[in-house]
């Protein structure tokens, strides 16, 4: 036993001595988008607008939203006005000032933006799987959206289905 802690104390000490650390995160590059760069409030308030109201809902509020770091694909993030959890919400996309769609034509509960890459947004998917409460849906998946060179949305990974 003396030995192995002995030969790890020498690893490590050899390690520390080289300088090793482990690497972090690379450095968020400084962010440089604009207004300019953003839908309007009249372009987000027609987009959700044109959302059908979520079951036993009047009105979408907003509770989110971020871009990519190019600047380009932007997203709002709207729930139905005192939502819970598991109520169905949705995400919008802009390509700038012009409304790409939503990932799915239907709300979907437990809906999370996780982050912008460079001209990616990853959302993550959630549901409940057999008799599972609300509060714990144990069904996961990502999928990652960027404008296509269509200039449409375009999921870059396949969408649940649940």
């Amino acid at each position: 036993m003396r030995v192995l802690v002995g030969l790890a104390a020498v690893v490590l000490l050899t390690l520390t001595g080289c300088g090793w650390s482990p690497s972090g995160p690379e450095p968020t590059p400084p962010d440089s988008c604009t207004a300019a760069d953003a839908p309007s409030a009249d372009t987000i308030n027609r987009a959700m607008d044109g959302l059908a109201a979520a079951p036993g809902e009047a009105s979408w509020t907003e509770t989110g939203r971020g871009y990519s770091r190019d600047c380009r694909l932007h997203w709002v993030q709207v729930s139905p006005s005192g939502a819970t959890a598991s109520s169905p919400g949705q995400v919008l996309f802009f390509d700038r000032n012009n409304y790409l769609g939503t990932p799915t034509p239907d709300p979907k509960p437990y809906l999370t933006v996780l982050a912008a890459g460079d001209d990616t947004v990853t959302l993550q998917y959630q549901w409940l799987q057999g008799d599972e409460p609300n509060c714990c849906p144990t069904g996961i998946g990502t999928v990652r959206f960027t404008v296509g060179d269509d200039g449409r949305l375009k999921s870059l990974d396949p969408v649940p289905v649940n």
